[in-house]
């Protein structure tokens, strides 16, 4: 037996008589009061060092107050030897995953009933958020269902880093907004309320394989309630938008109406019609919202991966630059402006490259198969005799292809009579030269890696080329499509 002194007194816990599973939070141990009673208590996953010592208050907010459905703190804080966090509670029956666990999933009648003690639980503590309901965390004690737990990951939200708080998440029952790390609201606890009820009526939680994605963005599984008001409420509990979610005040009003009004029996009138239709909305409701937080994700995903390209071609540019002037001491590094967000110039030739934020749409290259995310240029300019020559550089996934990397295409056409290598923005010219479909428009050069491995071998060509155009010698090359080094007319 260990022995830890708390704020208002001491306990006994043995460490080999363990009170369910080990959870996000904490482990809960069977325990003595000093009079030999027995406690549970908790020891949390955080040390001193991570909470800086912060007073573990959470306590106190529920003193003094008496509680049908919430367990209470008999004490809580620092031991006073370890400094490690415990608090202490009276020892309960078993919890809601133990009833689960023991008996299956539970008839729609007895989990409207569990759902409603809990309702009234969260509802009894008024502006305090739970943060971490979850069967493990509804015990059974003086005959009623009650919520165990309360402040406790507020307490960690709030003394330890975002790192800290994602790692104690309970993932299967964890709402969109806290793997976002943003502020959690009642709405936060209606989501998991959706997510137990969802475990209550199938023996499992919603979410289970990739639960910060999945919770994120995907659509409610299929399941069986026989009462379909339930099922509507299941689903409204679990919408991906906090603020589309019910209030808990609706929640506990429709509870109650659904045990004081039993569902009729299928096909019993237009009632059995209207539930059936609302859990048909609510379905659709819910895989709505989750299809635009897909589509959102998606899209700050590939936000992200463009701003890291854009981060590898800038770093490019540099060591480009680098080169340029250790060989050229003359050469002039241009401020940036316009669309050169790199210039640089030896004599009157002028090599520019674009670093504006140009994302790509997806499937904006349909035909070739490429997946560009984002989207460069490079170009030389030469005054004397007046000629340029430019490429597209393209951040993408190339058919075939599993990385995303920078590559430089140039493109020649017949129309007009444009031998010379140019660049492209985005759009079905460069998407049709890059694929097996004729078009006017073929690709010159390319498309070829210009980062990592490659790197030099880019930078070679360009510096060739602002050399060529510096001694007014840079002219088209003498076919099309041409190979490097070319040959030039």
């Amino acid at each position: 037996m260990k022995t830890i002194k708390l704020p208002t007194g001491v306990f006994k816990y043995d460490t080999a008589k363990p009170l369910g599973k080990r959870g996000g939070f904490g482990q809960v141990f069977l325990g003595l009061t000093a009079k030999g009673e027995e406690v549970a208590v908790k020891k949390l996953h955080l040390s001193a060092a991570e909470a800086a010592h912060r007073e573990l208050s959470i306590a106190d907010e529920l003193k003094g107050r008496s509680f049908e459905h919430v367990v209470l703190f008999l004490d809580a804080g620092q031991d006073a030897d370890t400094g490690d966090y415990y608090v202490v509670m009276p020892k309960a029956e078993g919890s809601l995953q133990d009833e689960l666990d023991k008996s299956g999933p539970f008839a729609h009648e007895k989990t409207a009933g569990a759902l409603l003690q809990i309702v009234e639980g969260l509802l009894e503590v008024g502006g305090l958020v739970h943060r971490d309901m979850k069967p493990d965390n509804v015990l059974s004690h003086e005959g009623k269902w009650k919520i165990a737990d309360f402040g406790i990951a507020r307490f960690v939200e709030e003394a330890t880093s975002a790192n800290t708080m994602k790692n104690c998440l309970s993932p299967a029952y964890a709402a969109p907004e806290q793997w976002k790390f943003e502020r959690a609201t009642h709405a936060t606890d209606v989501y998991a309320l959706g997510c137990i009820a969802y475990c209550l009526l199938t023996g499992r939680p919603p979410f289970t394989n990739d639960p910060q994605w999945e919770h994120q963005n995907s659509t409610v599984p299929p399941f069986n309630c026989a009462d379909a008001r339930l099922k509507t409420l299941v689903n409204m509990c679990l919408r991906k938008v906090a603020s589309s979610r019910p209030t808990l005040s609706r929640v506990r009003d429709l509870m109650a109406g659904m045990i004081a009004k039993p569902q009729p029996a299928e096909g019993a009138g237009s009632l059995a019609a209207l539930a059936s239709a609302a859990v048909y909305v609510s379905t659709k409701e819910q895989e709505a919202q989750a299809r635009q937080a897909a589509e959102n994700t998606a899209r700050e995903s590939r936000t992200q991966l463009a701003k890291s390209g854009y981060e590898i071609l800038k770093d490019n540019a540099e060591r480009l630059w680098g080169k340029i002037h250790l060989h050229a001491p003359n050469a002039k590094r241009m401020p940036a402006t316009g669309l050169h967000s790199f210039e640089c110039r030896i004599g009157k030739a002028q090599l520019v490259m674009d670093f504006g934020m140009n994302e790509v749409a997806p499937k904006s290259f349909a035909q070739s198969g490429w997946d560009v995310v984002a989207f460069s240029l490079i170009e030389i300019n030469q005054p004397e005799p007046q000629y340029s020559w430019s490429a597209s550089l393209w951040f993408a996934r190339l058919q075939g292809e599993t990385d995303y990397r920078w590559h430089e295409v140039s493109y020649w056409s017949w129309s007009g009579h444009k031998f010379h290598p140019f660049a492209l923005t985005p759009g079905k010219d460069a998407d049709f030269a890059g694929s097996n479909i004729s078009h006017s428009v073929s690709i010159a050069y390319g498309p070829v890696t210009v980062d990592d491995e490659q790197e030099d071998d880019f930078h070679d060509r360009w510096i060739w080329l602002l050399s060529m155009a510096a001694l007014g010698q840079l002219r088209q090359p003498n076919r099309m499509p041409f190979s490097w080094p070319p040959q030039l007319s």
